[in-house]
Order: C-alpha cells, then structure tokens, then sequence
C-alpha cells in the first residue's frame, strides 16, 4: 500500500492574508511608539531647558543684594531660549529677614500639549488657570528656595 503526499508549494491565500494582517498591526505599533519616544525626547529636551533657565534665574536673585530681591523678583517673568515658554519668580516676605523665592517654568510642546498651568504662556495667572486653587501657576519645573539676610 502506498501513500500519496500532496505536494504544497508556497502559502494558501487564507495564510498570506493573517500574515499582512499581523505584520501590519505590528508595524503600526512599532511606528506609534517610534512617534511617542520623539514627543518624549522633545518633551525631556524642553524640561532641561527649563529647570537650567530656573537656576539661571535663581543665580542673578543670588547675586543681588537681599533688600533689593523682593522688589526687583517678586512676580516678574523670564523666558529661555529655545523653548516656546515662561518662567515666573514669586518672592514672599516671610519675616524681616527671611524670603521664600519660587520659580515656576510653563511651556508648551510642538503637538499643543502645554506643561504647567499658564495655558496661554504668558506668565500671567488668568481666570480658569490655577488648577488647584493656591492663586499661583504651578509646573513640572519649579523650584523654591528661601533667603536668609546674615546681615
């Protein structure tokens, strides 16, 4: 008794179809995640720039004399080149001699998406802005320090 083996070369139609169809949704994927690590290396570039624009800042308010801090930073606004943003520097009296010196940073990324509450990027507190109701702008950036006068 012999066996007859039926010949198959090559794939059926049905075969190539679910093998398009996967390398498609895998191909689709791989090109998302490709798109969403370029947002995010934008993203980390941009949060860079930022933080060293705050501590830029926080050096000239170093640098100035402590009688003239409060007058000179308090609510004032600063920008840093190469990032559509605005820094803000809140400075408040804690006593005679002591200064509480917060820096906030909001930008806004190339696809809209806007990092801190200054949605317009103005440096200002608009109506509808301060998300959590503290009455100042709040960011990923932000840095707060307090200044001593030893004099």
């Amino acid at each position: 008794m012999s066996v007859k083996y039926k010949n198959k070369n090559g794939f059926s139609l049905s075969e190539l179809m679910i093998a398009t169809l996967i390398f498609t949704f895998t191909f689709a994927g791989i090109i998302l995640v490709f798109f969403r690590c370029i947002g995010l290396n934008e993203m980390a570039r941009n949060s860079s720039t930022a933080v060293n624009a705050a501590k830029s800042r926080l050096a000239s308010i170093g640098n100035t004399p402590f009688a003239n801090i409060l007058a000179t930073f308090n609510n004032t606004t600063f920008t840093a080149a190469g990032v559509n943003g605005t820094g803000v520097t809140y400075v408040t009296s804690l006593d005679v001699d002591l200064l509480r010196i917060t820096i906030v940073f909001c930008w806004q990324e190339k696809n809209g998406l806007v990092l801190g509450e200054d949605k317009n990027i103005n440096g200002a507190l608009n109506a509808g802005e301060d998300a959590n109701g503290n009455g100042v702008l709040d960011s990923l950036v932000e840095l707060t320090t307090y200044v001593y006068d030893t004099i």
